[in-house]
C-alpha cells in the first residue's frame, strides 16, 4: 500500500506530471532520505569510501609494480674520497683551492695539457651513470682545469690572465699542422654531459701519480714499445712517479686514498720508447701500461 506521496514514484504517474514537479519531488525526497534517514545516507558515504579505497589500492599496485619492473638502481661517486685524491696528487691546496703541480713543468705544453685532460675524460666517463655526477663535474671543470692552467702560467713565469689569454679556458692548443687542438674537455662539453650509462672502467689510479718525462738523447731510435707497433720514428721517456717525489706511502691509509691502486715501484725512472701517436694515446688514457712491452725497456744514463 502506497503512503502519501509514495504514488509519485510510479512511473506511470511521473510520466504524466510537468517535469519541475518530478524534479522538485526527487530533490525534497534526497533531502529527506539524508536527514530523516541516515543509514542510507551512511551506506551510501559507506560505499563511496569503499570505492575510494579500492581505485587507490590499484593504483598503488600498479606504482609498485612498475618501481620493480623498472630496477632503478641510485649510484653515487665516492666523492670524498675523489677529492682526498685530488689534495693528495696536488690540483687544489689545503684550502680546496686549484694550485699548479711543478712536478710537470719538464713536460711540452701539449703534453701537461693532455695529462690533465687523460684523468679529466676518463673520470666523466666512468661516473657519468652517478646520481652526484654534478659534483664530478666540477671537480673537473674547475679544479683540474684551473691547476692545468696555474701549471702552464708558473712554467712560463706568467700570470693566470695571461695564460688563459693564450691558451683560453678550453686549453686549445695548435698542432704541427698550425690547426688548434683541444684535448681537455670543454666548459660546454662537461655542462652538457648527462646521466650514461655504466661504461668499462679505464684505470685512472695509475695516471693520476706518473708521468713520462721526454729525454733529450743521442741514442739511435728504437721501436715504438705499444704492442702491434713497429714504428722506429721513437722518443725516449723517463716514467716518473709524483707519489715517489710527494714522499707519498701507498700502504699508509692516512696519506693514501683507501681503494686506490698504485702503479709497482719498479717501473720509476725506466725507459720506455714511444712514437707520437701512442705518447699521446697514454697521456689522454687510451692506453695504459699493460699495453706496452714491459720487457723492451732501454736503459739510458
Amino acid at each position: 500500500m502506497l503512503s502519501a506521496g509514495d504514488f509519485l514514484s510510479l512511473e506511470r504517474i511521473r510520466d504524466q506530471l510537468p517535469q519541475e514537479l518530478v524534479d522538485a519531488y526527487d530533490n525534497f525526497q534526497e533531502q529527506v532520505n539524508k536527514y530523516l534517514k541516515p543509514v542510507k545516507a551512511k551506506k551510501a558515504l559507506e560505499e563511496e569510501h569503499r570505492r575510494i579505497e579500492e581505485e587507490e589500492e590499484q593504483s598503488y599496485a600498479k606504482r609498485t609494480v612498475e618501481d620493480l619492473t623498472k630496477l632503478c638502481i641510485k649510484v653515487d661517486a665516492p666523492i670524498e674520497l675523489i677529492r682526498k685524491a685530488v689534495k693528495m696528487v696536488g690540483f687544489t691546496n689545503h684550502m680546496g683551492r686549484p694550485r699548479p703541480i711543478s712536478f710537470l713543468m719538464a713536460l711540452e705544453d701539449v703534453d701537461i695539457i693532455k695529462w690533465y685532460a687523460g684523468i679529466g675524460r676518463r673520470w666523466l666517463n666512468f661516473f657519468c651513470c652517478c646520481h652526484n655526477f654534478k659534483k664530478v663535474k666540477t671537480i673537473v671543470s674547475y679544479h683540474l682545469r684551473f691547476s692545468c692552467i696555474l701549471t702552464l702560467a708558473e712554467k712560463h713565469e706568467s700570470t693566470k690572465h695571461e695564460t688563459i689569454g693564450h691558451f683560453t679556458k678550453d686549453l686549445k692548443v695548435s698542432g704541427v699542422d698550425g690547426v688548434e687542438e683541444v684535448h681537455f674537455p670543454t666548459e660546454r662539453q662537461v655542462k652538457a654531459m648527462g646521466d650514461g650509462n655504466l661504461s668499462d672502467p679505464k684505470p685512472v689510479d695509475g695516471a693520476l701519480t706518473m708521468a713520462l718525462i721526454r729525454l733529450a738523447s743521442d741514442e739511435p731510435s728504437y721501436r715504438c714499445i705499444a704492442h702491434f707497433c713497429y714504428r722506429a720514428d721513437t722518443i725516449v721517456y723517463r716514467i716518473r712517479f709524483l707519489h715517489n717525489h710527494l714522499s707519498l706511502n701507498p700502504r699508509d691509509e692516512n696519506s693514501w686514498v683507501l681503494g686506490m691502486s698504485t702503479i709497482h715501484n719498479n717501473l720509476h725512472r725506466k725507459c720506455v720508447p714511444l712514437c707520437s701517436d701512442h705518447i699521446s694515446e697514454l697521456y689522454m688514457g687510451r692506453l695504459t701500461l699493460k699495453d706496452i712491452d714491459c720487457t723492451a725497456f732501454v736503459d739510458v744514463d
